[in-house]
């Protein structure tokens, strides 16, 4: 038995039979939103990084002390962690496209994808907020911390296989009809975050990769001013009419879902 689990932003957890991956976790700089404690991203058995923007590899140097747990990264995540005074060479793990990971319960295959594009509209949006919320310091704080994680062109795009269920799981909402990426998965986690138009920009991608659920995330309010949370509602509705055959979740921080 399987369960997915959301701790906000693109914080994933996969439990199956007992073994616990994690992917991509980050600590919410919210604080009207839940704070996930750190023994829930501990007290796992492996943990993936799809890319090393701030929100993705931030919080990993501290995770990493304190868990026993194996990390896969890109290159440059391990750079930038190394950079951090992580152990890599016990520590880290590089994974490249096409690169596979066995586990006890799982298969998990790497793809190459891309980091999605800010349009115009989202960076006005953004700008508007700061100015509304007169948070310069804040946000200008934020920005320059997160300038300092380059992602290097290293993205990833993970194909989980377990029970029986094939899982593909983004970081980002980059997309590249080019690229070979698996259709009619079962499970489909896309973020749900980084243009003013995510429903027009996501329908053809969900189109093409044909999947049976989609599950999303990353469209909390993660570290405001600079973030803002995402209106999901009509994106459910919109699929509910034009794809039934199509399920949608939108989960709650730190409830199961079961695959």
């Amino acid at each position: 038995m399987g369960y997915i689990t959301w701790f906000g932003t693109a914080s994933i957890l996969i439990e199956v039979d007992g073994e616990k991956i994690l992917f991509d976790p980050f600590f919410r700089m919210n604080k009207k939103l839940e704070k996930t404690d750190m023994g829930t991203f501990t007290d796992v058995d492996y943990i993936f990084n799809t890319h090393p923007h701030f929100d993705h590899l931030r919080d990993l140097p501290e995770i990493l002390t304190k868990t026993n747990a194996k990390f896969y990264g890109t290159p440059t995540s391990y750079l930038r962690l190394e950079t951090q005074g992580v152990d890599v060479d016990n520590k880290v793990e590089i994974l490249c496209p096409h690169d596979e990971v066995k586990t006890a319960k799982t298969q998990i295959k790497t793809h190459r994808t891309f980091h999605v594009r800010n349009d115009v509209g989202i960076i006005l949006k953004t700008a508007a907020r700061i100015l509304f919320l007169w948070e310069f310091k804040r946000a200008f704080r934020i920005l320059k911390e997160h300038n300092n994680f380059r992602m290097g062109g290293d993205i990833l795009a993970f194909e989980i296989r377990a029970e029986n269920k094939t899982i593909l799981l983004f970081g980002s909402a980059g997309f590249d009809e080019r690229a070979k990426l698996p259709q009619n998965v079962d499970i489909l986690i896309w973020p749900y975050q980084g243009r003013l138009n995510m429903l027009k920009y996501s329908l053809p991608i969900i189109e093409a990769i044909k999947p049976k659920t989609v599950v999303l995330d990353h469209f909390d309010d993660a570290f405001p001013p600079i973030t803002g949370k995402v209106d999901v509602k009509k994106f459910v509705e919109t699929m509910h009419k034009k794809h039934p055959e199509i399920a949608v979740i939108v989960p709650k921080y730190g409830e199961k879902i079961k695959f």
